[in-house]
């Protein structure tokens, strides 16, 4: 049996999934569609149930891909029942998305959602009333509760088509059924139900408004009744006024709870000067807790895997399988050293903002000054994330649905230095040279950032759509749905990237074992001398793309000494600050690589890969020719 869950932005509708499927989902496609789904499997009553959680959409409009596909979905997709998720304390916003629904003709069940919201609102919601007006049958839900998920799924399997086919005055509904009537005749094989297709064209979209077209008969018909429906103002106007006629039936509003503190905490947080004052302090306390609670776990680590390796070098004779086999370990725990330390905490956090409402009011704070680079407010949360760690940073575009948004985002988050770049800034720039010069290099940083965004803005085709906020109520997160959330998003890490770390550890102790580091420095000779950096540090660069701050702790050995505080002895200053730069700029680590090729494919991979090693070589070399003019 197949199920699909759709509803708005915000509704609940992904808690509604977690409680159910979450922690054995799968992201996947449908058959020809770009946009992925959420997939969930259960088993309920003995019988094996699968979940799809769609992209949530106002309408069923084609507005942007993930609405296209959910309607293709709903419309290709023999699901067995369309469960349709409103929130009750915005019922009639979520009304709207409800009554397109009902033009599909298909079972369908409404999970009336956040209850207790709505009674902290003082809304009351007469159930048997809200069946009656629209013909479906509803169930109330608690999601974060797990309250009424059992009661939705007994109606799901027990879902019938609705029993209003007619929900328009007759006047709109007899016009709407003569251009239905005559895509049937007329047409066969349709993509999407005649009378979805009907209504949206005489509503304007574009998509079907071409499918009518192929039709002469039926294209005829559709411009005399938009000439009657005033282009299809009347039809919107009347589903918006239907809305609240059924609001007003079924529900009655009291004295509201709790909602001026909501309103107060508002007052400071999208507050035009103690907004920014807040979120800067909100995310400097979350990396504290992330990086120094994270630190100390870190060291037990690198103790116990150098304890390993140790062991492995005193028991294993052979040269040959000891050096793979170290390999092999450090990647392990490399891996295990980004993600337990510092990922699955600042995933957790993640969740927390998320699910509390916050995340959106920071999107929405900082819109306005994303724009001037290109993207909307929702990017700066890929931003933040990648002073962190550029893996989970590129995660984070998943939230932007727009592709181009999502590429130009991904390019900038890779470029924010991340916790091992830091370590390479700190460790040669700040111990060598000095705290003020580190902190030029953050300046340069964000410079580049800035001008890279601008360029990606002008000369990528496409627009920059303006987009709607959906500003959530406060919410106090589950500890369930915050662990199923935190597992969702670290499982890509622990099935793609780890192995991919693992195997280029491999690769490079080979390359150690077979002592090919010499012929790797003979090709990057030309590069090096053009930087005015030592032949010996090509090598460095390599294993840099396995893990950033192995660029520190393999220059000392590259250069033949015994302790990076020996740097200075051979490195000039400008050397330190070219190799630097370098190593802040050019290419993403093996796991961010392999991340952004699940997030935006090979092409935009590549894009973004070749851009970086270009922009880290541009500005090393501007360094070296200030050096030399200096």
């Amino acid at each position: 049996m197949k199920l699909a869950l759709i509803g708005q932005p915000n509704c609940g509708k992904s808690t509604i999934f977690n409680q159910l499927a979450g922690y054995k989902s799968i992201s996947a496609n449908f058959p020809g569609a770009t946009v992925s789904y959420t997939i969930g499997k259960f088993y309920f009553q003995n019988k094996s149930i699968e979940l799809v959680d769609l992209p949530g959409t106002y309408s069923l409009s084609w507005y942007d891909d993930a609405e296209k596909e959910s309607v293709k979905a709903l419309s290709s997709v023999d699901f067995d029942c369309i469960i349709n998720v409103l929130d009750a304390s915005t019922i009639t916003r979520g009304l709207e998305l409800t009554l397109e629904l009902i033009s599909l003709n298909k079972p369908m069940v409404v999970a009336l959602n956040m209850m207790d919201e709505a009674k902290k609102k003082g809304i009351d919601i007469d159930i048997t009333k809200l069946e009656d007006s629209i013909g479906v049958k509803v169930v109330p839900v608690i999601a974060k509760q797990a309250k009424g998920i059992k009661d939705l799924i007994n109606a799901a399997l027990k879902a019938n088509p609705p029993i209003k086919k007619c929900i328009y005055s007759k006047r709109i509904e007899s016009l709407i059924q003569n251009l239905e009537q005559c895509l049937e005749n007329q047409a066969s094989n349709l993509i999407l139900p005649p009378k979805l297709i009907a209504i949206k064209a005489i509503e304007g979209f574009s998509a079907c408004e071409e499918i009518v077209s192929w039709y002469p008969k039926c294209q005829n018909l559709l411009e005399a009744t938009r000439v009657l429906l005033n282009n299809g103002v009347e039809i919107t106007k009347e589903r918006h006024a239907l809305c609240l006629e059924i609001f007003e039936y079924s529900a009655k509003v009291k004295d509201s709870q709790g909602l001026p503190l909501s309103e107060k905490i508002d007052e400071i947080l999208l507050h035009p000067i103690w907004g920014y004052v807040s979120l800067f302090l909100i995310f400097i306390a979350i990396f504290f807790i992330v990086f120094e609670g994270g630190s100390p776990f870190e060291s037990l680590i690198d103790k116990f895997f150098t304890f390993t390796e140790d062991y492995l070098s005193k028991n294993i004779h052979n040269a040959f399988l000891l050096s793979v086999t170290k390999g092999g370990v450090d990647g392990i725990g490399a891996a295990i050293g980004i993600a337990l330390p510092y990922l699955v905490p600042f995933f957790v956090i993640l969740s927390v903002l998320e699910d509390s409402g916050y995340l959106s009011r920071i999107a929405f704070l900082m819109d306005s000054l994303m724009h001037k680079i290109g993207v909307h407010g929702t990017s700066v949360i890929p931003f933040i994330m990648g002073y962190g760690c550029s893996v989970p940073a590129v995660m984070a575009t998943r939230i932007i649905k727009d592709k181009r948004e999502k590429f130009i985002s991904a390019f900038l988050a890779t470029l924010v230095p991340c916790a091992a770049r830091t370590t390479v800034i700190m460790g040669l720039v700040a111990f060598f040279i000095g705290p003020l010069y580190a902190i030029l290099l953050y300046l340069l940083n964000l410079i580049v950032i800035g001008f890279a965004g601008v360029v990606l803005k002008k000369f990528l085709p496409g627009v920059n759509p303006e987009i709607l906020f959906d500003i959530p109520p406060y919410r106090t997160p589950t500890i369930k749905t915050t662990v199923v959330k935190t597992w969702y998003r670290i499982k890509d890490f622990v099935y793609v990237a780890i192995p991919l770390l693992v195997g280029g550890s491999i690769v490079l102790a080979l390359i150690d074992y077979f002592n090919f580091a010499k012929y790797v420095n003979y090709a990057f000779m030309p590069f090096m001398g053009l930087l005015g950096l030592p032949i010996s540090v090509g090598i460095v660069l390599i294993f840099g793309i396995f893990k950033k701050e192995l660029t520190l702790l393999m220059l000392a050995q590259a250069l033949g000494l015994s302790s990076i505080a020996m740097v200075s002895k051979v490195l000039t200053v400008e050397q330190i600050f070219v190799f630097t730069i370098f190593v802040m700029f050019y290419i993403p680590c093996l796991a961010t690589i392999s991340t952004l090729y699940r997030e935006i494919k090979l092409k935009g991979t590549l894009i973004i890969t070749l851009s970086s090693i270009l922009i880290a070589s541009i500005l090393a070399f501007i360094t070296h020719l200030l050096f030399l003019f200096i």
